[in-house]
This record gives structure tokens, C-alpha cells and sequence, in this order.
């Protein structure tokens, strides 16, 4: 039986990140205790995604990896509010104001916060290969941060601080990160203003690169050994024809295009993906959120944060039906 290539995939969604964390740690309970790097030969993110691969993949000593998944979580659950901060009445009103002019949040928080998570280590200071998303708004081009080009130009293996930085800048919450990469100085935002679910990405990179040295295989990958676990950070099941959204105009559409966008994009990728991969070899895991006052991505509060802790146990790791589901994608990706 051919070894299989795979692949773990990580959506954007800001705070909404301990979504796929506390899954990955059912995954390594399944796994009596394998460690995620372990388990997958490529891991891809956008956003809150990119950083969270990271964090999986980065070491120090080039033997182990550097945090354990309850230390990422953590970042998550008591560190959310330094990214950002829970503001009072007045101030929301007065940022809300404001922030027509200026992003909602300063990167004071979030500038501290990945400088404690990944210092001044680069791509290549990561143990299994990563590939994470932004877009330049100077060059008006997609960027990708990939091992399979930071082994091949020295320019290409950015530090990690600039990618997490750079994939995290939401437009309207965190300003642009400006840096100079590849011999270009940058104003990067968000990856996912474009692939806020970068499956389809990392199986045409595993397709493209897969017989590279970095990934120890003989000859190209053919796509029926390629296997992807999807991990969604939870979607808001509003139904909008309810707001009259066909008279919507610039002032409307403010709030809700972010949410419009990343659903719509990755409802597109999950049905990209389940078209090219046959039965088995992909597994997304998402869940619903039903509750409009917990589904800000950048809502700290510690009732936020519960809600989806608890909605994430109740809607997927409690659940039977994708739990064997999960078992099965085990038994077909070999993990």
C-alpha cells in the first residue's frame, strides 16, 4: 500500500482558533498521544490558521517541538483580550467612530504576544513543512510562506513574526504589516481577503512540490495518496434575506461582508476538495454558530470563549457520526 501524503488544513477566523485546537487534541487523545506534527507531512493556515501551524511545527533544538497543544490553546483563552482588548460601552462607541477611519485595533497587543510565541526563529526553524497566506496591497499579489520556497532562496525564509503578522492583519481590525520580503517591501494584510480555507492550495502545492527533498518522497505524489483533515473555525448561520439585504448599500454591507466572504470561500474549497479527493481521503470539520453576540472573531470575553469551547464539544466531538468519521480518516491517511 502506497504511503499516503498528508495534509492538515487550517481556516482564518481570529479568536474563533481554539475551535480547531480543541480538535486537534481530541485528535492527538485518538492518537494515544502522537503529536500532530507527527501525524501530518504538510500543514497549511490562514490567518489565526497560519499561526496556529505554526505554533505546531516550530522547534528550537530541531528535535522537538517547541509548545504542546494546551499551551496554543492558551494563547486563546488568556491571551485573546491583549490582541483584543474587551473595551466598555463608551469606548466601543467612540472606537466604532473612529475605526471608519483607522483599524478597530492597535498591533500593540498582538506584536507582543507573537514575539513571545515565536521569537526570532524562521520557516526553516519549523519541523515538518508549512504553508501560510497573505496578500501584498503594494505589489496587489497573493504571498504565500512556503518551506518549499524558503529551502530553495534565502530571501523566501522569513522570520516567523513577519508571517504570523502578516496573515493575521485583518482589514478593519489590525493594520496592514509593512516589512520588506523576496526583495520587495510589502504591505501585507489577511489571507483570507482571498483563501480564508487554503485546502485546495496545499493539495496543488503537494500535486507541484510533493517529490521536493523536504518532503523525503520519491517521484511526484499521484492525488489518490493525498489525504487533508479541514479544520473550520465556525461559521455564523444567520439567515440575511431576513435584513432586506437587496437595498443594502456601503454603510450596510460594513459588518457583514467579512462573514459573507469567508463562508462563501470556504464552502467553495470544502466542495473543491471533496470533488477532487475520492471518499475518505478528506474530512471537514466545522461548526455552527447560532448565536449572533458570539460570533465577532475578535470577541475576547470570556463568555465567547466558553461558548465555543462548549459548542465545539457539542457539535463535533461529542458527535458520534463525525467522530467515526475522524476514526475513519485515520485509518485512511495512516496516521
Amino acid at each position: 500500500m502506497a504511503q499516503k501524503f498528508r495534509i492538515l488544513s487550517i481556516d482564518g477566523g481570529g479568536l474563533r482558533g481554539v475551535v480547531p485546537v480543541l480538535v486537534l487534541q481530541e485528535l492527538e487523545r485518538r492518537m494515544k498521544g502522537k503529536r500532530i506534527h507527527e501525524m501530518f507531512d504538510l500543514i497549511a493556515g490562514t490567518s489565526t490558521g497560519g499561526m496556529i501551524a505554526t505554533a505546531l511545527t516550530l522547534t528550537e533544538d530541531g528535535k522537538t517541538v517547541k509548545y504542546r497543544l494546551d499551551e496554543i490553546l492558551s494563547v486563546y483563552t488568556e491571551r485573546g483580550n491583549e490582541i483584543f482588548p474587551k473595551k466598555g460601552r463608551l469606548e466601543n462607541f467612540i472606537n466604532s467612530i473612529l475605526a471608519l477611519k483607522r483599524p478597530k485595533f492597535s498591533d500593540r497587543g498582538i506584536d507582543k504576544v507573537l514575539r513571545d510565541l515565536v521569537g526570532d526563529k524562521r520557516i526553516l526553524n519549523c519541523m515538518k513543512p508549512i504553508f501560510i497566506t497573505s496578500y501584498d496591497l503594494y505589489n496587489n499579489e497573493a504571498v504565500f510562506f512556503k518551506t518549499s520556497h524558503a529551502v530553495l532562496k534565502e530571501s523566501k525564509n522569513a522570520e516567523l513574526y513577519d508571517v504570523c503578522r502578516a496573515t493575521s492583519a485583518g482589514p478593519t481590525f489590525l493594520p496592514a504589516y509593512i516589512c520588506r520580503y523576496d526583495n520587495k517591501q510589502r504591505a501585507l494584510v489577511d489571507g483570507g481577503v482571498f483563501m480564508n480555507n487554503p485546502t485546495v492550495a496545499v493539495i496543488t502545492e503537494a500535486l507541484k512540490y510533493g517529490d521536493d527533498k523536504i518532503y523525503n518522497r520519491p517521484g511526484k505524489i499521484p492525488i489518490e495518496d493525498i489525504c487533508v483533515l479541514s479544520l473550520g473555525t465556525g461559521h455564523y448561520t444567520a439567515n440575511m434575506m431576513e435584513k432586506k439585504v437587496e437595498n443594502w448599500g456601503t454603510l450596510d454591507w460594513v459588518k457583514p461582508i467579512t462573514d459573507v466572504m469567508m463562508q462563501g470561500v470556504n464552502q467553495t474549497t470544502s466542495y473543491q476538495a471533496n470533488e477532487l479527493l475520492e471518499n475518505g481521503q478528506y474530512l471537514r470539520l466545522n461548526l455552527d454558530i447560532h448565536d449572533e453576540k458570539h460570533s465577532n472573531i475578535t470577541d475576547s470575553s470570556p463568555e465567547t470563549c466558553n461558548y465555543l469551547i462548549q459548542q465545539t464539544k457539542e457539535q463535533i466531538l461529542n458527535n458520534s457520526t463525525l467522530m467515526n468519521e475522524l476514526d475513519n480518516f485515520i485509518k485512511k491517511a495512516q496516521l
